[in-house]
């Protein structure tokens, strides 16, 4: 039987499906279900809360697009084996760095602020009729480029890129905004022309993309980033593959601009 603490407040302005899924998260990490097991299905939770099937749909899709479950269908939603996640880790480029003897330096490429793209809506839990600002960095450590991170966050989180500072997970927990939880998904591509020429490498040449999502309190999402990751810097990554995430490609909507590698 469902607990009715999943029912969606309907006196919030916030959309029901986003309630729903956080919800959903929050019952996941207390470990109301285990990886592999299904979940509710859209028809329980419609029966058991007193929602709609569009609401039902759309917080377990977000679910999905966000790696914590795997939707089959004729089968179920299912949890995933990471779903019953990693903690928050420290900056993963700074923490990395420094725990191999390197001095980690962060560059500021670009910051610009602007009304939010629909991907970038759904990921961070805001309407495309909020602002976002999104700034690109290049990772340094003993001087040498190995990482560019595009990162998307709701604009009233960051004022100003010269908060930040070396590193950003810092800053969101001086403002009392810290990254409490984050979902990671991985992929092999090769570097357009554009990414290339910001690393320092040749197009073609193969990259590690990490897509994560961080989350602070009551699971409200906090950045959008993509990581293009230097493979001589990848061996020092000590997390496994999850499943891909959507084709990252170029005009694709998603932080940055990428191939999947052949």
């Amino acid at each position: 039987m469902l607990s009715l603490s999943l029912k969606p407040d309907t006196g919030s302005s916030t959309p029901m499906y986003l309630q729903l899924s956080r919800k959903l998260i929050s019952a996941i990490q207390a470990g109301q279900w285990k990886a592999g097991e299904a979940l509710p299905s859209e028809r329980m939770l419609v029966d058991a809360l007193g929602i709609s099937r569009v609401t039902a749909r759309r917080a377990l899709q977000l679910l999905a697009e966000r790696g914590l479950v795997i939707r089959s269908r004729g089968a179920g939603t299912f949890i995933t084996p990471l779903a019953v996640h990693q903690p928050a880790r420290v900056d993963r480029f700074s923490e990395l760095a420094q725990r191999h003897g390197l001095v980690p330096h962060s560059e500021l490429l670009s910051f610009e602020r602007r009304r939010a793209e629909a991907d970038e809506a759904c990921a961070l839990g805001i309407t495309q009729c909020d602002e976002v600002v999104r700034l690109t960095r290049l990772r340094k450590a003993g001087g040498k480029t190995y990482w560019m991170d595009v990162s998307t966050l709701p604009a009233p989180i960051l004022p100003d890129a010269s908060m930040i500072g070396e590193s950003l997970y810092a800053y969101l927990d001086k403002i009392g905004k810290p990254v409490l939880r984050v979902s990671e998904q991985l992929q092999a591509i090769v570097a357009t022309e554009q990414v290339a020429a910001r690393l320092g490498i040749g197009p073609g040449e193969p990259l590690l993309l990490v897509i994560r999502t961080g989350y602070s309190h009551d699971e409200q999402p906090v950045e959008w980033t993509a990581g293009y990751c230097l493979n001589e810097f990848c061996g020092l990554i000590p997390f496994p593959l999850r499943s891909s995430p959507r084709n990252w490609s170029a005009g694709s909507g998603a932080p940055g601009q990428a191939q999947p590698a052949k």
